[in-house]
C-alpha cells in the first residue's frame, strides 16, 4: 500500500484527535500510544515521534481540544463590529452549547473532575487574551485608557470555571448566572477613568 505523505502539523491533529477520542471511549488507562497509531492508521514510530508518552499524548490531546473548543468563543470575542455586551452574551451561549464540545460527557462524568478542571484551566488561557483584547476595544471606543483589562479577563474566565463544573452543568440557570455577573464586571469596568 502506498505511503500518504501529509503536513506534519496535520498528522499530529489528526493523532490529537483520535487519541482524544480513544481516551474519552476507553478511558486514560486502556489507550497506549500504540493504540492511538493503530486507530489512526500510522506507523507506531510515527505517533511516538510526535510523543514521546502517552502522558505527553493525553496532555497534548486536552491542549488541542481546549484549543479547538475555545476557538468557537474566540471567535465571538474577535468579531470587531458587535458590542462587547453582545459578544459577552453569545460567548456565553457558546460556552454552553453541550452540542458545541463532542467530550463533554466524558469531561463531566463522576470521577474525572481533575480532567475537567485541567481542560477548564487550558481553555481560560486560551480564551483570556482575545477577552482581554475585547475589553481593551470597548475601553478605547469609550477614549478610556485602561490598565485594568488583563485582570479583568483573567477574573471573568477563571470565574466561570464554578459555573460549569459538575455533573449536569453548564445548566441554563449557570448560564444566567454568568452573564449577569459578568455584565456587572463590566459595567464597573466602564466607570474606569484613568486607567489607575
Amino acid at each position: 500500500m502506498p505511503r500518504t505523505v501529509k503536513d506534519p502539523e496535520e498528522r499530529k491533529r489528526e493523532l490529537l484527535a483520535c487519541a482524544m477520542r480513544l481516551f474519552s471511549e476507553e478511558g486514560y488507562d486502556n489507550v497506549s500510544v500504540r493504540a492511538v497509531a493503530r486507530a489512526a492508521g500510522v506507523a507506531p514510530g510515527l505517533a511516538y515521534h510526535y510523543f514521546d508518552s502517552k502522558e505527553t499524548m493525553f496532555a497534548s490531546a486536552i491542549e488541542d481540544y481546549a484549543m479547538r473548543c475555545a476557538g468557537k468563543i474566540n471567535a465571538v470575542l474577535d468579531e470587531g463590529s458587535s458590542p462587547l455586551d453582545e459578544k459577552i452574551d453569545r460567548a456565553v451561549a457558546v460556552a454552553t452549547d453541550r452540542d458545541a464540545f463532542p467530550y463533554e460527557g466524558y469531561f463531566h462524568a463522576e470521577g474525572h473532575g481533575a480532567l475537567h478542571d485541567r481542560l477548564s484551566l487550558a481553555m481560560c488561557e486560551a480564551v483570556r487574551p482575545h477577552l482581554r483584547r475585547a475589553l481593551e476595544a470597548d475601553a478605547a471606543a469609550r477614549g478610556v485608557r485602561t490598565a485594568d483589562a488583563d485582570a479583568l479577563a483573567s477574573m471573568m474566565v477563571y470565574g466561570c470555571i464554578g459555573l460549569a463544573s459538575g455533573a449536569g452543568m453548564p445548566d441554563g440557570a449557570a448560564a444566567r448566572v454568568a452573564r449577569r455577573y459578568l455584565h456587572a464586571l463590566i459595567a464597573e469596568f466602564r466607570t474606569e477613568r484613568t486607567g489607575n
